[in-house]
């Protein structure tokens, strides 16, 4: 199948177009990286990083690294490799405003420096909350577009997390798009 880049339409005569709606997330995995796909220009979302995938995270001039784990760091993985890190714990069972807001303020900051990556630890569920937020909240996608990119976008959710699509439900994209905008600019913890 022939692949759609950031939502222009496969040349003439490529053949059959992929079903994958072209505004989602591209996925790159000639890079081998797990679960690796590009949100923007600048934002990436995958699995846990490995000390193998430095030469890939670099060459796409990752300068940031925005960890969504809890119990898990991944100072190892990124010694002497020039990418910062950050870290934004979030609990799967336990999602709420205040932490994906603090992942998105962490995100807008490590943006002013290059390309940022966010993951948890299989790229799927707190990496798929934050996105969709992201979508919502920066990109100005409505609610369904958002939530089904995260539900079935090819990420590996966890149907088992019944509250993720709970909060998508309950979430408010304006208020946060406002609380996003009004956040004061805060040290971020690496």
């Amino acid at each position: 199948m022939t692949k759609k880049k950031h939502g222009k339409a496969a040349a003439a005569g490529e053949g059959i177009a992929d079903p994958r709606p072209g505004h989602w997330a591209d996925p790159l995995d000639a890079l081998q990286v797990e679960n690796l796909h590009r949100i923007t220009p600048t934002l990436y979302r995958s699995a846990q990083p490995r000390r193998a995938n430095m030469a890939a995270l670099q060459s796409l001039g990752i300068h940031t690294v925005v960890s969504l784990r809890s119990f898990n760091d991944d100072r190892k993985v990124f010694a002497g490799s020039g990418i910062r890190l950050v870290r934004v714990p979030i609990n799967t069972w336990s999602i709420d405003d205040a932490k994906v807001l603090r992942a998105l303020l962490a995100i807008r900051e490590a943006e002013k420096h290059g390309p940022v990556l966010i993951h948890c630890m299989h790229g799927a569920d707190r990496t798929g909350v934050v996105a969709a937020v992201y979508r919502m909240a920066v990109q100005d996608w409505d609610k369904d577009s958002a939530r089904h990119e995260m539900l079935r976008g090819g990420y590996g959710y966890h149907t088992l997390w019944r509250n993720i699509p709970r909060y998508i439900e309950r979430l408010d994209p304006v208020k946060m798009r406002q609380a996003l905008a009004h956040a004061p600019v805060v040290p971020v913890v690496s």
